[in-house]
């Protein structure tokens, strides 16, 4: 899971400011913090996903019920255009707004950085009281969490109907001096269900996604657009990653594509020392930066003046690197987030593996 940041909203901005000011502010006022739930079915009586003593085994199977099913509207239109949701702006992370079957309304980020279908956190079960059943970490200093049972998320006029769903119980939220201004209620949706689709198109333009469930994608004109093929990895536990092949200031690379984060560059120090040679003088920074669902990593940030990605230039491209061993890059070298992409157009064309980006730059 590369999940990061969350969702922010309130606090007026002079009144934000107007405290900064205030002498004596040394403290940091705003931070993101981790929130553990260590049981959230005891605070909701929620009941176990099912009498079954390994209900997971079936989800991993697939033969859960009918997991996995995309049920269309009345119209069964086939495409669905949708609009980004406010958290957006924040974020800019790929992220429309989804309904679960009480009626509440989240952020659904659709995340290609994300391995399971479907997964929530604490605070989407406490709310809507899921059932779950929770799985043993064993000596694993991660919060507890396990499976969701997660019947109806609805999407503009589709819904997936019974997917597998994973939790775990904890999220992340924005603090204020201590006070807690806003939680993060996104439920991610990875690659098993985004794959689902025959494409999937981010228009980072208008701000809208397409989702095709039955047509191919058409891009009219082809001199337009650059096309890198990409293929999708499982491993033995159904988990499921995007690599994507693409060149990288003139070096031919495979990332990991991670449209859950609105950042750029996440890249390892091996491949950093490829690339460098190719680049303009970058002044690195030593920080951390927060993965809720893994910790605050060491790396080393910058800003690449220009930097050539496939067929165009990113202007003021944003690079985070870490250590070869970094847990954030257990399957890849890289990671290539959505900020290389923020005034264009991507198409995830499933049907044909293949990644779309519209010939723009951002110069």
């Amino acid at each position: 899971m590369r999940y990061i940041g969350g969702t922010t909203y309130g606090w007026p901005g002079t009144f934000v400011v107007a405290l900064l000011l205030m002498p004596g502010c040394l403290v940091q006022p705003v931070r993101t913090v981790v929130i553990r739930d260590e049981d959230p079915q005891k605070r909701t009586t929620a009941p176990h996903v099912r009498e079954d003593p390994a209900p997971s085994e079936g989800i991993d199977r697939g033969d859960w019920d009918d997991a996995g099913q995309i049920a269309e509207g009345p119209a069964r239109r086939g495409i669905y255009r949708v609009k980004y949701h406010p958290s957006y702006r924040h974020n800019r992370w790929m992220v429309v707004e989804g309904t679960l079957e009480r009626g509440r309304t989240y952020p659904v980020i659709l995340d290609t950085g994300a391995s399971p279908a479907l997964f929530v956190n604490d605070i989407h079960i406490t709310e809507n009281r899921l059932a779950v059943h929770p799985l043993d970490a064993g000596d694993s200093p991660s919060a507890p969490g396990g499976i969701c049972y997660l019947p109806k998320l609805r999407i503009a006029d589709f819904t997936l109907l019974n997917w597998p769903c994973y939790y775990l119980a904890q999220h992340p939220e924005t603090q204020f001096f201590g006070l807690t201004v806003a939680r993060d209620k996104a439920i991610i949706a990875g690659v098993p269900a985004l794959r689902r689709f025959r494409y999937i198109a981010f228009d980072n333009i208008t701000q809208e996604v397409e989702f095709s469930l039955k047509d191919t994608f058409e891009c009219g004109q082809p001199q337009q657009w650059s096309r890198h093929p990409f293929v999708i990895e499982e491993d033995f536990g159904g988990s499921a990653y995007l690599f994507v092949e693409i060149s990288l200031a003139g070096e031919p690379v495979r990332l990991q594509l991670d449209t859950g984060s609105g950042r750029g560059l996440a890249i390892a120090e091996g491949m950093w020392e490829k690339i460098r040679p190719h680049v303009h003088s970058v002044k690195l920074s030593k920080t951390k930066e927060l993965y809720p669902y893994i910790g605050r990593l060491d790396c080393k940030r910058g800003v690449i003046p220009r930097l050539h990605i496939g067929g165009r230039t990113v202007s003021r491209a944003e690079v985070s690197i870490f250590s070869d061993d970094s847990p954030l890059l257990e399957q890849s070298a890289g990671m290539l987030g959505m900020q290389c992409f923020q005034d264009t157009i991507v198409v995830l064309d499933f049907q044909r593996s293949q990644m779309w980006v519209k010939n723009t730059s951002s110069e």
